[in-house]
């Protein structure tokens, strides 16, 4: 395969030919990442209304804007109690780290990389092995394991597709891994950077004008037009938790992450396509794979922040 050259669209390996295990953890880790994004949505949002009614509660007669904001920060507070005792982000690290495992040692077990290079005399108990011990550690960092049959654990993991894949020819493992595996995750790299970007722009746009709003209302109150409401500390505030909002999804710290794993996956195609051979190919799959894990993105997007 040339350098620069595309490969085409592959049908032959989806989510289902991997371990079952794979698409279990992978939809745990959306559940437990959606759950964890909204708690902190509706707690900004919420402490967001409870200041807008503090700050109205000496503009308002009687005692219901006073009562209004008292029950805000009350459920402001049950809000950060209920979301730090469900751990919603760890249990998304978890098994996001369990999905991501799963998926590098499938691959790296069908094309003959890493560790199950072609001189191994039982791959299948070398993935079982590997498979349990890193699962034990990830036992303690918040992975629930909702395996039960006995079928479920080691060796029940290895699909038949994936041991038809292994026997295949050097060649065709070759062919497989660049086309159904590299190229997949680049084009999905890329797309995430473009999502990434766009949203960490128009949030930096947002907290710009909230700011510029703010600055204005101050401004303006310095002459008495606005009366006594503190617009510019309730814009203050709404800026803020955009901003805040930034943090937690890290739109700009992702892009710079996930633009450079495309670029080196990228790199990784060419030089697979053209310059390296089949004894340097086990080696070749397991640092490209090193690339694709979830430890060398979050080390990527903390010097990107």
């Amino acid at each position: 395969m040339a350098a620069g050259t595309t490969p085409a669209p592959s049908t032959i390996l989806n989510d289902w030919d991997l371990p079952p295990l794979f698409r279990r953890s992978d939809q745990w880790a959306l559940r437990h990442q959606s759950e964890s994004f909204k708690g902190v949505r509706t707690h900004l949002v919420v402490l967001l209304l409870a200041t807008a009614a503090a700050m109205l509660t000496e503009q308002a007669t009687g005692r219901i804007m006073a009562a209004c904001a008292a029950v805000l920060y009350g459920a402001t507070i049950l809000l950060g109690l209920t979301t730090s005792r469900r751990r919603s982000r760890t249990h998304w690290q978890a098994h996001r780290a369990v999905a991501e495992l799963v998926k590098t040692l499938a691959w790296q077990y069908m094309v003959h990389g890493g560790p199950f290079h072609s001189g191994v005399k039982d791959p299948d108990a070398l993935f079982a092995e590997r498979l349990e011990e890193r699962l034990r550690e990830l036992r303690k960092c918040g992975w629930e394991d909702s395996r039960e049959k006995a079928q479920e654990f080691g060796k029940g993991q290895i699909t038949a597709q994936m041991r038809a894949v292994r026997a295949k020819s050097y060649a065709a493992r070759h062919d497989i891994y660049l086309r159904d595996r590299l190229l997949e995750q680049a084009v999905w790299y890329k797309n995430r950077a473009s999502r990434a970007h766009r949203a960490a722009a128009r949030w930096s746009a947002f907290t710009a004008a909230l700011t510029l709003l703010a600055l204005t209302a101050a401004l303006v109150g310095t002459t008495g037009l606005i009366g006594g409401v503190d617009l510019a500390g309730l814009l203050s505030a709404a800026a803020a938790a955009g901003v805040a909002w930034q943090e937690v999804r890290r739109h700009g710290p992702l892009t710079h992450a996930h633009s450079i794993i495309e670029q080196d996956l990228e790199a990784a195609r060419v030089a697979m396509s053209t310059t390296v051979t089949e004894a340097g190919w086990a080696e070749a799959v397991e640092e490209t794979e090193r690339l694709m894990s979830p430890a060398h993105t979050e080390w990527l997007v903390r010097f990107g922040g």
